[in-house]
């Protein structure tokens, strides 16, 4: 029994590092789906800040001076530059920022994000090279959603600070109806009918009676679509779901011995406090 628990260590062993040199892969093929994924996002800016300017709202637009149409398209060009650099930085931020769970926190975290592999909970704050590889892919993943979101907020307050786009239409209103699927039009736009009402100077009037709907059309950057229609995204995006692929047979491997493992171990256990009755 002792040679097959030294056998099973040993094939957990090789698994830890065949994930390491996954894990170096993966930080390979995430470079360079953030980098063509910033280029695209990027360029995914600018042509939706003209479409809004100059289709959706071209009266808007023109009624600004020359210096105003300036400083609004000097700021969606910083914007845009700044998104992109955002996205190739986050290796490195998430890298850095990293922190290690405590010891009552690792469970409900790792329960979450370890459910597709069914791994069992550790007790113990370590992670080993599974946790740590799906805990990691999980962050990143999340950091590119939250940058994206950030881009939207940013380029549609500078379209309301330019009065291209009405100031009184919140930003948490556009993400709410961004979220429940609002009519997407163009790629990367949302196309939505919003509820707007003037406010009483009087905190005590009562709301009015009627509300009007206000046609809006924002920036709402959408990775699955930039993904889905930009071929050079999709191509990394189809790298990362073979490794994906690959590292789910390694998560099922790795949880099939470690479930031989403590079945081994508690056979042993078993056996050397066994008092064999001799009645």
């Amino acid at each position: 029994m002792t040679g097959t628990i030294d056998q099973i260590s040993q094939r957990l062993a090789a698994l830890d590092r065949q994930i390491e040199t996954m894990g170096d892969t993966f930080t390979e093929t995430y470079r360079g789906y953030l980098k063509q994924l910033g280029q695209t996002v990027k360029q995914q800016i600018v042509l939706s800040c003209y479409r809004i300017c100059t289709e959706n709202y071209p009266k808007r637009f023109l009624a600004l001076s020359v210096s105003e149409r300036q400083k609004l398209q000097e700021d969606i060009q910083a914007l845009a530059r700044q998104t992109a650099t955002d996205l190739n930085e986050l290796l490195k931020s998430i890298d850095e920022t990293r922190i290690e769970p405590e010891p009552e926190e690792l469970p409900d975290e790792l329960e979450e994000l370890l459910s597709e592999t069914e791994l069992e909970l550790p007790d113990e704050p370590s992670l080993t090279p599974l946790e740590a590889l799906t805990i990691w892919q999980e962050q990143l993943e999340r950091s590119v959603t939250r940058t994206l979101k950030a881009a939207n907020g940013n380029a549609n307050r500078l379209l309301q600070e330019a009065e291209i786009l009405p100031k009184r239409i919140p930003q948490a209103v556009l993400d709410a109806a961004a979220k429940e699927g609002g009519d997407s039009g163009a790629a990367n736009l949302l196309n939505v009918l919003v509820s707007a009402s003037e406010k009483s100077a009087d905190s005590d009037a009562p709301p009015p009676a009627i509300t009007a709907l206000m046609h809006v059309v924002a920036v709402n950057l959408r990775l699955s679509e930039i993904e889905f229609n930009d071929p050079g995204v999709a191509n990394w995006r189809g790298k990362l779901r073979e490794l994906k692929q690959q590292f789910q047979a390694l998560a099922k491997d790795y949880q099939k011995k470690r479930r031989e493992q403590s079945i081994a171990e508690a056979q042993l256990a078993w056996k050397s406090t066994w008092i064999k009755d001799e009645a």
